[in-house]
């Protein structure tokens, strides 16, 4: 079996299980905020420079990266990973809803959605990395 991780002869269900429940020992980290960052600020300019040139329906980037990089963290194993992956996506979709009703109804459809979204990916990717950082509670077994 090629193996291109380390996984050495882990089976399918093995890597499954790995992704779901680390094993015990395993080093947790907190997940590290400068890649969750540029991710961020490139997401967002790239969803601005679409909205500007008239591609309308790319604004959703500045959401899509965010999500993608807090599951990168979440599949690489850091500290309090799934609780840290639903409460972001839960503050991102909240803060995202909040700024959008915020805006007025005079502004230009697209741009409209643009702050909400970019609000909604800062405020994932914060509650995300916050989380991670929280201390380990040691278990007693």
């Amino acid at each position: 079996m090629t193996s291109y991780d380390g996984d050495g002869d882990r089976g399918f269900v093995e890597r499954a299980r790995r992704f779901f429940w680390l094993p015990r020992g395993e080093p947790r980290d907190a997940a590290p905020v400068l890649p969750l960052a540029r991710v961020w600020l490139c997401g967002g300019a790239v969803a601005a420079g679409a909205v500007v040139i008239g591609w309308f329906d790319v604004v959703v980037l500045a959401v899509v990266g965010t999500v993608f990089a807090m599951l990168d963290d979440v599949i690489k194993g850091v500290r309090h990973r799934w609780p840290a992956f639903v409460v972001g996506l839960g503050a991102g979709w909240s803060v995202g809803r909040l700024v959008g009703a915020g805006v007025p109804a005079s502004v230009d459809p697209d741009w409209a959605s643009y702050p909400g979204l970019v609000c909604g990916s800062l405020a994932a990717f914060v509650a995300f990395a916050a989380i991670t950082r929280l201390p380990e509670v040691p278990r007693s077994l």
